[in-house]
């Protein structure tokens, strides 16, 4: 009986804000729908190591949501954790960011609110045909969550880039004793025939270029939000 006199003592106005949030954050969990394989791209079981430097690790993991394996890479860092994060949450600037990576042109379609949006990059790699990138992308305070949109309209791909069946991938950052650590985990099958030099190019190059053009770039511009 108390407890049912608290409830209805309880003022209503905090009760429908308390409700508000409840609803949108309903819909919004709704909205995200996670593709097959994203828990094991996420799980730290199973990755076979493949190249190790001072501060940098690579691995490979067979997922089945693509042909190709998939990969995890991994940056410890002096800078701190809001600099690489918010670094990598600015896909509009990734042709700046990665500059080895092949990024033709980036951008950003639509701003949901100030922890997503929807965005593409187009990747001009030597002796494959471009490729259109387009992506739902989720943030929070100390990762970033992408997987490949199949609603846009087709005028947003004007000269007809192949766009990749598959790509869904991560950033997280966390402490590392008094460094950072930054992981960046992708799932992609960029579509048509992918010569196996290709594969081997992000594997040994590419990849942990990624990660310290990052570091560079956010060390010089200091990105804090």
């Amino acid at each position: 009986m108390i407890k049912i006199k608290f409830l209805l003592n309880f003022p209503m106005k905090i009760i429908k804000v308390f409700m508000v949030v409840l609803f949108f954050h309903v819909i919004f969990a709704n909205d995200v729908q996670y593709p097959s394989g994203w828990n094991e791209l996420q799980s730290n079981q199973g990755w076979e190591l493949i190249k190790q430097t001072k501060r940098v690790k690579i691995f490979t993991k067979e997922i089945p949501a693509s042909p190709l394996p998939a990969h995890r890479a991994e940056l410890i860092s002096p800078l701190g954790m809001e600099a690489l994060i918010n670094t990598a949450w600015k896909i509009d600037k990734s042709a700046e960011i990665f500059p080895n990576a092949y990024i033709k042109e980036a951008g950003i379609y639509e701003h949901q609110g100030d922890n997503g949006h929807t965005g593409y990059q187009i990747f001009d790699i030597p002796f494959l045909s471009e490729r259109l990138y387009q992506m739902n992308s989720i943030r929070t305070k100390d990762s970033i969550h992408w997987i490949k949109v199949d609603t846009l309209d087709a005028g947003l791909n004007p000269d007809n880039f192949l766009i990749p069946p598959v790509n869904f991938g991560s950033w997280k950052v966390e402490k590392y004793g008094d460094q950072s650590k930054i992981t960046y985990r992708l799932c992609t099958d960029p579509g048509g025939s992918v010569p196996l030099w290709i594969v081997k190019l992000a594997n040994q190059k590419v990849l942990p270029q990624m990660l310290k053009d990052l570091e560079s770039y956010a060390s010089k511009n200091r990105i804090i939000e």
